[in-house]
C-alpha cells in the first residue's frame, strides 16, 4: 500500500465517501474484493481520475458500479475468451468493472490464485486486452506520477482527481 501522503498529493485528501461495506452485496455475490481497493474508493469516492478515468462506486448515483456493470457486462461477455480472456461479472468467477474511460475502455479487477488480485483493462478502440500486477491505487499513483506510461491511458496528463457525488 502507498504511503497515504503520496495517495494524498495526486488524490487530494480522503473525504470518507462510505465504509469498506458498500461492497458486501457484490462480495456476497463473488467473493472478497481486494482491500487496498476497497478503503482507497471508499476514502476517495467516485470521481474521474486525470480527467479521463472514472471510477466507479456501488453507492454513487453518477458513477453507480452495480448500473455499469449491468448495462455492459453483457457486451463485454460477448468478447469473451477471444478478445476479453476472462468471463464478466455477474458471471461466476467473473472479474468486476471498477472503471471506464472517456473513450469507453474498462478497468476490471481480475481475481486470480489465493485470493490475488490483478486490473485488466479492455483497450476498445484498439480491442486489446492488457493485464498488470499492481494494485488500484498503486497503478493509478504510478500513471499520475509518470512512473507508468499506459497509451490510451493519459492520466498524466491532466492529473489529478475529481470527486463526484
Amino acid at each position: 500500500m502507498l504511503p497515504a501522503s503520496d495517495l494524498e498529493a495526486c488524490f487530494g485528501a480522503p473525504r470518507g465517501y462510505s465504509g469498506v461495506d458498500a461492497w458486501e452485496e457484490l462480495e456476497a455475490a463473488m467473493g472478497p474484493l481486494p482491500m487496498d481497493y476497497k478503503e482507497f474508493v471508499a476514502g476517495f469516492g467516485p470521481g474521474i481520475v486525470g480527467g479521463f478515468l472514472n471510477v466507479l462506486h456501488p453507492q454513487s448515483a453518477t458513477l453507480n458500479m452495480f448500473a455499469t456493470i449491468e448495462r455492459m457486462a453483457p457486451l463485454y461477455q460477448e468478447l469473451v475468451p477471444d478478445a476479453i480472456p476472462h468471463p464478466v461479472f455477474p458471471e461466476d468467477g467473473g472479474m468486476v468493472q471498477w472503471a471506464s474511460t472517456a473513450e469507453g475502455d474498462a478497468c476490471f479487477l481480475v481475481g486470480g490464485a489465493e485470493g490475488t488480485w490483478r486490473i485488466g483493462v479492455w483497450f476498445r478502440q484498439w480491442a486489446e486486452w492488457e493485464e498488470y500486477e499492481e494494485s488500484v491505487p498503486v497503478w493509478l499513483f504510478r500513471q499520475l506520477e509518470s512512473k507508468l506510461i499506459i497509451p490510451g491511458l493519459p492520466l498524466r496528463v491532466h492529473g489529478g482527481f475529481v470527486p463526484v457525488d
